[in-house]
Parts: structure tokens; C-alpha cells; sequence
């Protein structure tokens, strides 16, 4: 018999939220004590920064370039391996338990859930882009309570050995207000998962991060850069290491819940749609830099994301417009950066990277798929601000 393995994502779970990674705010003595005897992950990355794309990546063990996809749409199942299906070749039964939401707005988009016993609670909270109106939502402690209370019910009758069990916590938890305003309700989750499995047995992660205010942007689903695709992962101790500090994928989730292994990447790679759709965002990462194209204009950007994490200089652009003098300035003259000398070689690698993974239709449809995405940004601005002004006048 095999021990069970644990598996808890959150959705929008950004490392900065748990104080493994260094947040200062919350208690999460259940994760820290995960923490402390098993490996803490310190760059690892999710291949996309959207729920569905994420979830079939994780399962699949491949990148979103790698599938036959060409845009965000219900899928048939998927009918290569997964998880699912190498776990149950070992012996193991799935279960995955989730928010009623995600069968509606993750499972038809993924697919790849081979036959695992799916169980739904009613725990999720619509918050920003996700609820009506203005009004704001009233905190619930008693009812946050309940539901982690009846996940661990839930919870406690799936758990035995020789069960796999994912159990997925949506963006915020039934009772509570906004994006990381949960996370001691995850670690009580933990804590009482903990009475009924060993330690060895869990598994911390995220289906992606959000962009909590990076570059003026909010939620999730279109940016890659680092707040929305830098994710946390804590496992059990892994090759005996407490800390890998080498890139890491959520693509490589199979090999780590099924033989407890993780190699190196030379390059990770997170991509924001399937090849077809033109809001595609592309984030290659190599050693400290990062590579993102951006597809409806064509450009790219590159980052030093170890000496500047919040991404504000694009080492690409060799000029910088000063608004307070209107004029231009020579980035290499007013910005300090010691690394120039290594720009030239890692752009031209990340660059041929991107060229040996990167395609796309033809250039007919491209051009309607393009035009479709403006008009169809363009009549949803118009018909938001028309929602808020009336919003507005009614209150």
C-alpha cells in the first residue's frame, strides 16, 4: 500500500502571500512546518497564467505550445497520458474536489482529468471583475469557517491510502473579501488535513499568481510577467535539498508527486493563449533573464528578473522617454545595470528559443482574429462603462 498524496492548489496563490516566502502579516504554522522538513521552491513558474491553461499543464506535463491547441475553447478529453492515468496505473484513485464554479469556467477548457471522482462545493466568493456592481462585500468569519469545516469532512472520507487527492481552493474563499485576504484559512485547511496524513504526504502550490497592482494591472490571465506566473511549490524534502533555487515548471508536477525528482531546466516557458489567439503573451526565462513577446504589437521585452524583480527596465529599449522634460534619454547612460555585457548573448539565446517554439496560422487569419480581438475590446469598454455609470447614478 501507498501513502496518499495530498495535492492543494490555490487559485491566484502568490508566494509574497505566505510568509515561507516572506510575508509578514499572516500565521501559517501548517505551511511553515511543510516548509521546514520538506523543499520550498524559489522560482518556480506556471506554464500559463489562466486557470484551464495552467490546470492542463500541470496535468499533461506539457506547455501550452505543445498542444494541439489554437484557442481558448471547450475541448475534447484529452486522450494522451496525465496524471490521472499514471497515478491510476500505480494503483491510486483520484478524487479531486473543487468549487462548483470550476465545471462550468476550468473543466470543459482542460479536459485532462481522466477518470478521477470530481466532488463540488459552493465555497467561492466573486470578487473584482466577477461581481456586479460596487457595492463592497461583507467579511463572513462564520461562514469562511464553515466551509473549511465541510472541505475537511469531504476530505476526511476520500483519504486512505492509495489515493490521490487535489483539492483546489478557489481565488477567494466562501466569507471573505478580496484576493489574499484567506490565506489563514488555507493554513487552517492544512492543519486539519495534517491529523488525518503525514506531512510526507502534501503538496502547496497555485495554479498562477494575479498582478496585484504590478504596472498599474490587476487580476490575472493576459500578463506574464512575474507576479502573475511566479508561483510557490512546497513539497515533500526532495533529493534531500530544503530549497530549490534552479528553475522549476508546473509542467514537471507528474514527475514530482510520482517519483519525488526534480531536474533542471535549462528554460522555463509561460505563455498566456494557444497559438491562434492575438492577446498571446510569451514569458521565456533563462538563468536571470526573461524574454516576453508581446503578440498584437509585435514586441518584446527583456529583464534582468534578479536585479530588477519588478521588471521596470526593458534592456531592449536603448532609448526612454523623460515625461517631466519630454525628450528621450540613453537607457545605458541613465539606468545602472553591470550585466550589459551579457545582454547581447542571452537575448540571442532566448530569441532562439522563442523561434524553435513559437508559430502561428496563416497571416489571413491572423489578421481576422486580430481585428475580431480590437472590435470585441473596443464594444466591452463601451459596455462597462456603461454598466458603471448607471451602477453609479443608482447608488
Amino acid at each position: 500500500m501507498s501513502k496518499p498524496i495530498i495535492l492543494i492548489s490555490k487559485d491566484i496563490l502568490m508566494p509574497g502571500y505566505l510568509p515561507t516566502y516572506g510575508n509578514k502579516y499572516w500565521k501559517t504554522p501548517n505551511i511553515d512546518a511543510l516548509a521546514a522538513n520538506g523543499t520550498v521552491f524559489l522560482k518556480h513558474y506556471t506554464a500559463a497564467p489562466s486557470t484551464a491553461m495552467a490546470f492542463t499543464s500541470m496535468f499533461t506535463s506539457k506547455y501550452p505550445y505543445q498542444l494541439n491547441r489554437t484557442k481558448y475553447t471547450h475541448e475534447a478529453e484529452y486522450s494522451d497520458s496525465t496524471l490521472f492515468d499514471e497515478l491510476e496505473s500505480q494503483g491510486y484513485s483520484s478524487h479531486i474536489i473543487w468549487s462548483d464554479n470550476y465545471m462550468k469556467v476550468a473543466h470543459p477548457f482542460a479536459n485532462c482529468f481522466g477518470h478521477a471522482n470530481i466532488h463540488t462545493l459552493d465555497m467561492n466568493q466573486p470578487v473584482g471583475p466577477y461581481i456586479k456592481g460596487l457595492d463592497e462585500i461583507c467579511r463572513n468569519d462564520e461562514k469562511a469557517d464553515e466551509i473549511i469545516e465541510k472541505l475537511y469532512v469531504l476530505a476526511k472520507d476520500i483519504i486512505t491510502d492509495n489515493v490521490f487527492l487535489w483539492i483546489h481552493l478557489p481565488h477567494v474563499i466562501l466569507g471573505r473579501c478580496s484576493y489574499g485576504d484567506d490565506i489563514d484559512l488555507v493554513d487552517k485547511l492544512v492543519g486539519l488535513l495534517r491529523t488525518i496524513a503525514d506531512d510526507d504526504c502534501f503538496y502547496i502550490t497555485a495554479d498562477h499568481g494575479n498582478m496585484n497592482g504590478s504596472k498599474g494591472k490587476w487580476v490575472y490571465g493576459f500578463d506574464v510577467y512575474e507576479s502573475a506566473i511566479h508561483i510557490p511549490l512546497i513539497t515533500p524534502r526532495i533529493d534531500g535539498m530544503p530549497k530549490i533555487d534552479f528553475l522549476t515548471s508546473n509542467t514537471q508536477l507528474s514527475t514530482l508527486l510520482r517519483e519525488r525528482s526534480c531536474t533542471r531546466n535549462d528554460y522555463v516557458i509561460s505563455d498566456s493563449a494557444y497559438y491562434a489567439q492575438p492577446n498571446r503573451n510569451i514569458a521565456i526565462i533563462k538563468d536571470r533573464y526573461k524574454l516576453i513577446y508581446r503578440k498584437l504589437n509585435n514586441s518584446f521585452e527583456l529583464y534582468d528578473i534578479d536585479f530588477d524583480p519588478q521588471e521596470n527596465v526593458n534592456m531592449l529599449n536603448r532609448l526612454a522617454y523623460d515625461n517631466e522634460r519630454r525628450r528621450y534619454t540613453n537607457v545605458r547612460e541613465a539606468y545602472y545595470y553591470p550585466g550589459w555585457g551579457d545582454v547581447e548573448k542571452y537575448h540571442s539565446e532566448l530569441m532562439d528559443i522563442f523561434n524553435r517554439m513559437y508559430r502561428k496560422t496563416s497571416a489571413k487569419e491572423e489578421l481576422v482574429g486580430k481585428t475580431k480581438y480590437i472590435i470585441m475590446r473596443i464594444i466591452g469598454k463601451q459596455f462597462n462603462k456603461h454598466k458603471l455609470k448607471k451602477k453609479v447614478v443608482r447608488k
